[in-house]
């Protein structure tokens, strides 16, 4: 797989982000608000959240949207049972998209791996969280692929079954 470089996305990718979403999004994932996106591509210096763009020469491959969601209720780490003080160690994987030309290729896995190694530390970042649809077998594939496990299955989001996922950094992988 040549030709892709991997970067945090600023900004002024959001309108790229969205148009990879209407083109990638099917009816198993929960679209992202624009505002959402906008808090994220923000970065991670402003708190919210990051999002890690897999780019070739003409355009947005892949994308990895996180959200740091600290203390909010919809934190994942509450239904983890993770200690209020914990709560901020804890980020959200709200987000992998894939063009339909590049599926297949390993993005999802690869997303993920980048943004640990580049973006998320794990000295702040102990537990990483994520909602799939039971359904979804390629994100629940790409889930396990990075040592994520299965913690819990319960509506969320837009009211659809989903299995929430954890990986906890302190932990060997899976564990």
């Amino acid at each position: 797989m040549t030709g892709l470089r991997f970067a945090l996305l600023a900004p002024d990718a959001l309108d790229a982000v969205l148009e990879l979403q209407r083109e990638a999004c099917g009816p198993l994932m929960h679209p992202l608000g624009k505002a959402e996106l906008s808090e994220m591509l923000a970065g991670p210096q402003r708190g919210h959240g990051a999002v890690l763009g897999a780019l070739t020469d003409r355009a947005l491959a892949a994308f990895l949207a996180v959200q740091f969601p600290g203390r909010a209720a919809h934190n994942l780490g509450r239904d983890y049972g993770l200690p209020e003080g914990d709560l901020d160690r804890a980020l959200h994987f709200t987000g992998i998209l894939v063009h339909p030309d590049r599926r297949g290729q390993g993005l999802h896995r690869r997303l993920i791996e980048t943004a640990a190694q580049e973006v998320l530390p794990p000295e702040r970042h102990r537990y990483w969280f994520a909602t799939v649809r039971p359904e979804n077998t390629a994100s629940v594939c790409g889930m396990l692929s990075v040592g994520m496990r299965v913690f819990a299955r319960k509506p969320k989001h837009d009211g659809h079954d989903r299995l929430l996922f954890v990986r906890d950094l302190s932990a060997p992988a899976g564990g």
